[in-house]
């Protein structure tokens, strides 16, 4: 019988030391570019009222894809499967509208349950933004901006950011006159890229020529600006043209912010139509198999806790973002402890004083809980692929070890006092 004490449940797993360090610095390095543009982070609970993930009508998840359990009153909770409903909640509940515009951040785990395990997680580490209470293209665009200038700062520099407007769809599903179901059949059929039914269904109801070309070449609408001016001259819906004109602003304010080369469009591009109702965008990297950041424009979501207030965000996969770095082959130093510290008896009270010094300079300092024998101290700090060992014999005397350099390592004997140490009070100013 096996030990479920020696393993991890399907779909989730252990971080060990270097993945973690690297985890840890890519997420630093995140939040500062969400601070430098005036995102303050939250925390929301891990685990909510099922309701608040569960609303299919704006794009809810499944409740076959939530861990559920019941509290001790009999109500259904559930672990976090999406950031942004919990965002919603909080700018709806916690803050007025003199407020506006609202920018938070995140950093968290969400769990799905996939039935079809096939190597998938079912934890997710995300970081993520949501621009509340403006709805202009220059908040699209800051969204898009800020998920940009993330991945950069990451170490990705292979990645594009693929963008689509849910609107442009609507508008030219109108301009079908199809009856309802059979939209929503060509919705299903455009979001799982099955453009052989789209074809096959436009050429089989009466509409102009015009908008059966354009459900026809729509696995073609991807690109640059020409591609959103062929489509403008297939349509005269003024939702779709609208549309259109939101996608040609942001590509100009991203072309101000100098980050054009990484964004091109897809007017196929459908997503969660009952949940994004506007710009939607997704971003893959080479190298990865999976999108690595999602994010668009849902402002029906706020309303359902209370406060009807346009919104905007975008979310980065951080498992997929680490995945990424990893087959790009981004090296990203990792700040771990080059010196250890051992000591005697007599040497331990000014050894934990030196290290003291060094670490408020900023350094990486492992004390040695070995004892005092010299060689295994020195095997240990090999093993970490430490470069010095500080051996205190007591208040005043100490070996320098230096275990790599390019004579192969060396000691010496010194006086405490001739240690070179930091002036922190220097360095902090």
């Amino acid at each position: 019988m096996r030990d479920n004490k020696l393993y991890t449940p399907v779909g989730v797993r252990d971080i060990l030391f270097k993945e973690c360090n690297i985890k840890r610095y890519v997420s630093h390095e995140i939040g500062e570019v969400f601070r430098s543009f005036g995102y303050e982070q939250v925390e929301t609970p891990t685990f909510e009222y099922m309701e608040v993930f569960s609303d299919e009508k704006l794009g809810g998840t499944k409740q076959k894809e939530m861990y559920r359990f019941f509290d001790r009153d009999g109500s259904i909770l559930a672990l976090r499967t999406d950031m942004t409903p919990p965002i919603a909640r909080i700018a709806a509940t916690c803050f007025e509208k003199k407020y506006l515009p609202m920018r938070f951040s995140y950093f968290g785990n969400v769990f799905r349950y996939n039935e079809e395990y096939q190597g998938k997680q079912r934890e997710f580490y995300q970081a993520g933004i949501e621009l509340l209470g403006v709805d202009q293209a220059d908040a699209d665009a800051e969204v898009i901006a800020v998920a940009i200038q993330s991945l950069l700062k990451a170490g990705l520099c292979h990645f594009q950011i693929i963008v689509g407007n849910v609107e442009f769809f609507n508008g030219i599903l109108e301009e079908t006159a199809l009856a309802y179901d059979i939209c929503k059949e060509l919705q299903i059929y455009v979001g799982y890229r099955d453009y052989v039914s789209v074809e096959k269904i436009v050429k089989q109801y009466d509409m102009e020529q015009n908008i059966r070309q354009l459900f026809i070449d729509l696995p073609k609408l991807m690109g640059t600006l020409e591609v959103l001016e062929y489509a403008e001259k297939l349509t005269k819906n003024i939702r779709a043209i609208k549309a259109i004109e939101r996608l040609k602003c942001l590509y100009t304010i991203l072309q101000y912010y100098g980050l054009e080369k990484y964004v091109s469009f897809d007017l196929g591009m459908v997503g969660q139509l009952n949940y994004y109702t506007g710009i939607i965008f997704r971003g893959y990297a080479d190298g990865s198999g999976y999108s690595i950041l999602s994010g668009g424009r849902y402002d029906n979501l706020v309303s359902q806790y209370g406060e009807d207030m346009p919104a905007v965000g975008m979310v980065l996969k951080l498992n997929e973002v680490l995945s990424a770095l990893q087959k790009q082959c981004v090296t990203i130093e990792q700040k771990k402890a080059k010196t250890l510290i051992a000591f005697t008896e007599k040497g331990r009270q000014k050894a934990i004083e030196i290290a003291g010094i060094y670490r408020q300079s900023g350094m990486y300092i492992e004390m040695s809980l070995l004892g005092e024998d010299i060689s295994k101290n020195m095997h240990y700090a090999e093993s970490k692929q430490m470069s010095h060992v500080l051996y205190f014999i007591d208040s005043e005397n100490m070996k320098v070890i230096s275990l790599a350099d390019e004579m192969g390592g060396f000691t010496v004997d010194i006086a405490v006092s001739e240690l070179i140490l930091p002036n922190v009070e220097e360095e902090k100013q």
